[in-house]
């Protein structure tokens, strides 16, 4: 069983160099993978080989993903250059065996990630497996790609509310000084005194005739010496109030009701 050794280099750092060994009836897609891994490349978005010529020419184009690309070719028929739409082919379609031609066969690897890569491929020799069994493997790697510093983004902050503006303190009284009233009794003759002279506290500074000791609303209550009015209507009433609990007790109820209200029929005011 036949195995290719590879040796490849960086374009852009001379100290890089890796060795791969790998069958021809693998795919590129299997080469692809030992690349990645021997170079510390574990995110991809974009990788195709090319074949070239001993000057690393670009030919044939085998990419990850599927590419359109604009070629131009001379046409013999038409006597000039027609530019064409092609698709490049893919990786997990294409066995090595298959573009190997040359024992000196050179390629290019071009790796899009998180960083720019360019590998020049070389075919240095063609062997017998040896017993081996487990195949593409790296079995020869010097120096490291340079790593950019990953950036961490921050994590989002919390909002932070304004604080709320705080209310002036009001200070309370010292309770030790109400323990000063406790040893007040109330004197009634003050308190006589002030209720009677209570007018000249509400219409102090006011003229003389401002004043109205006796409200057109108030009510004034009848001397106890005057004597009572004779008003036989309230004595019949009353009369009627007595020993009577229920409304339904009272014979007339049209009556008492014009008695009370003023508004009878047989009243004095007709």
């Amino acid at each position: 069983m036949l195995v290719y050794r590879f040796k490849i280099t960086s374009e852009e750092h001379e100290e890089f160099l890796r060795e791969v060994l790998i069958q021809p009836n693998q795919r590129f897609l299997d080469f692809h993978t030992c690349l990645m891994e021997s170079s510390d490349l574990f995110f991809c978005e974009h990788a195709s080989f090319f074949l070239t010529d001993k000057k690393y020419r670009k030919n044939t184009e085998i990419s990850l993903h599927p590419v359109a690309r604009e070629v131009k070719r001379y046409n013999q028929e038409l006597d000039e250059v027609v530019v064409t739409t092609v698709t490049t082919r893919l990786m997990k379609d294409s066995k090595l065996k298959d573009y190997i031609e040359d024992p000196h066969q050179r390629l290019i690897y071009e790796y899009s990630g998180n960083a720019n890569h360019t590998f020049l491929i070389e075919l240095v020799k063609i062997a017998d497996a040896d017993g081996e069994t487990y195949f593409p493997r790296c079995t020869k790697w010097m120096g490291e790609l340079p790593k950019k510093p990953e950036i961490i983004p921050e994590p989002p902050q919390p909002e932070v509310s304004k604080p709320k503006e705080s209310q002036p303190k009001i200070p309370l009284p010292d309770l030790s000084a109400l323990s000063r009233l406790d040893g007040i009794e109330e004197d009634e003759e003050e308190i006589a005194k002030i209720d009677s002279n209570l007018s000249d506290f509400i219409f102090a500074g006011k003229p003389d005739e401002t004043r109205d000791p006796a409200p057109a609303n108030s009510v004034t209550e009848p001397d106890d010496e005057s004597p009572e009015q004779d008003n036989g209507d309230s004595r019949e009433v009353d009369d009627l109030d007595e020993g009577m609990e229920h409304l339904e007790d009272y014979k007339d109820i049209d009556r008492i009701g014009m008695t009370y209200s003023g508004y009878g029929e047989g009243s004095d005011d007709d």
